[in-house]
């Protein structure tokens, strides 16, 4: 069941229009683990930050849709050299997420994920990992 950190009601709000805000462990099947597996699998660094030797930190949010489904995901921090698009792509491509509930009933959630670009330059190994955001 997700944390919910703010939510807003108007007594004649319909719930499928409902937002919440809430962050990835508590959205994502298997939690924080399970999305972090998904990033160092399915994010690839770009070429360009390796030959431009940049590493960093991309903060992507999304929707979380009542079917789980992601949409509206955007660049929040860039850090470019490719990185940001590699990060919307990878969060873009994921699914079934557990959407947040309003009196058992899926609506949709506001979330926010890191997505960390490291490299070792010395080695030649550039590598992809998720970042908690607390």
């Amino acid at each position: 069941m997700p944390i919910v950190y703010k939510a807003a009601a108007q007594h004649l709000a319909n719930e499928a229009d409902s937002i919440l805000v809430g962050n990835i462990e508590k959205n994502c099947p298997g939690g924080f683990e399970a999305f972090n597996k998904y990033i160092e699998k399915n994010a690839h660094p770009p070429a360009i930050a390796y030959e431009n030797h940049k590493v960093g930190t991309t903060y992507v949010s999304f929707m979380i849709e009542p079917d789980g489904s992601v949409s509206n995901v955007c660049t929040i921090l860039a850090v470019g050299s490719g990185m940001n698009e590699e990060a919307v792509r990878v969060i873009r491509n994921s699914n079934n997420w557990i959407p947040a509930t309003i009196d058992n009933k899926p609506v949709r959630c506001f979330c926010r994920a890191a997505v960390q670009f490291f490299a070792d330059f010395d080695k030649h190994m550039m590598w992809v990992r998720a970042k908690r955001i607390e």
